[in-house]
């Protein structure tokens, strides 16, 4: 079907009538950058593809959005609103590339990294940039988003590295879209990571920085190059291997004393185990 590809995804448009990956990410960039794309066609080397090149090129060279990267009046709206309610009903990674792609929240090489070596699949920080820009435009996202941004698998592989590392601490790992008001932080999607003590966990040391109540931070805080494994989960699991590395000898929590007993806003959060239904 040409119709998703007719506004704002011209990658899209040249890869579905042939054009190969490479040629086809060039010419959009050349589309959003207003650059000459004619050196990229030249460069197709089967004749008839390079005609179908030259004709979408040439469809497009009027078009409202060209030259528009990241600005917000390349945005089909309606292409938009009508993806996320798609995307609402049957959450998928194809929906996500088609936003991503239309509003710049993927990047060429984000694309290739897709299309190339992920199958067509986004990881997990591609999908949270996706998702994140929804929400900073005031559109609702109505899934739990740590559950589209990691997958089950992923988060069930921590929730069970978690519950052998911290038997007596209950793990959140939640994200959500916060506004500005509400957070201290701008607008979208921020997250907590943190394990709450049960009754008879051992006390954390105050000396250590381990996350035994709710902090929120932005989303993308979540990625750090400088984290073993890329994540805040592994580089915690990393400092802190089990909860003794952290405790107070011979100190323990008690039923509702400060640290077993959430803050009113805690209260809201769900521990993962209840999000998996575990």
């Amino acid at each position: 079907m040409m119709t998703d590809y007719e506004v704002g995804f011209p990658d899209g448009q040249y890869i579905a009538h042939g054009v190969d990956l490479d040629a086809a990410i060039e010419l959009a960039d050349a589309f959003h950058k207003n650059l000459d794309p004619q050196p990229i066609i030249e460069r197709i080397e089967d004749a008839e593809v390079r005609g179908i090149a030259q004709r979408i090129t040439q469809n497009l060279l009027n078009h409202s959005g060209r030259g528009k990267r990241n600005s917000t009046d390349s945005v089909n709206w309606g292409y938009v609103v009508e993806r996320v309610r798609r995307y609402n009903q049957q959450p998928s990674d194809d929906l996500l590339y088609r936003i991503g792609t239309h509003v710049d929240a993927l990047t060429p090489e984000d694309q290739d990294l897709i299309q190339r070596h992920q199958q067509g699949s986004l990881n997990p920080e591609q999908r949270f940039r996706v998702l994140n820009w929804i929400v900073c435009w005031g559109l609702e996202i109505e899934h739990d988003l740590a559950l589209l941004i990691f997958g089950r698998n992923q988060l069930q592989e921590w929730l069970e590295r978690s519950q052998q590392a911290y038997p007596d601490f209950e793990f959140f790992l939640v994200f959500e879209a916060l506004l500005k008001e509400q957070s201290g932080l701008e607008p979208g999607i921020c997250f907590t990571m943190h394990w709450l003590p049960k009754p008879g966990a051992p006390e954390p040391n105050p000396e250590c920085d381990f996350p035994w109540k709710a902090y929120w931070e932005p989303a993308d805080m979540f990625w750090q190059d400088w984290f073993p494994g890329g994540n805040q989960f592994d580089f915690n699991l990393n400092i802190y291997p089990s909860q003794e590395s952290f405790a107070v000898p011979d100190s323990f929590c008690e039923k509702g004393d400060r640290y077993t007993t959430p803050t009113q806003q805690e209260a809201d959060l769900m521990p993962l185990a209840v999000v998996l239904g575990v």
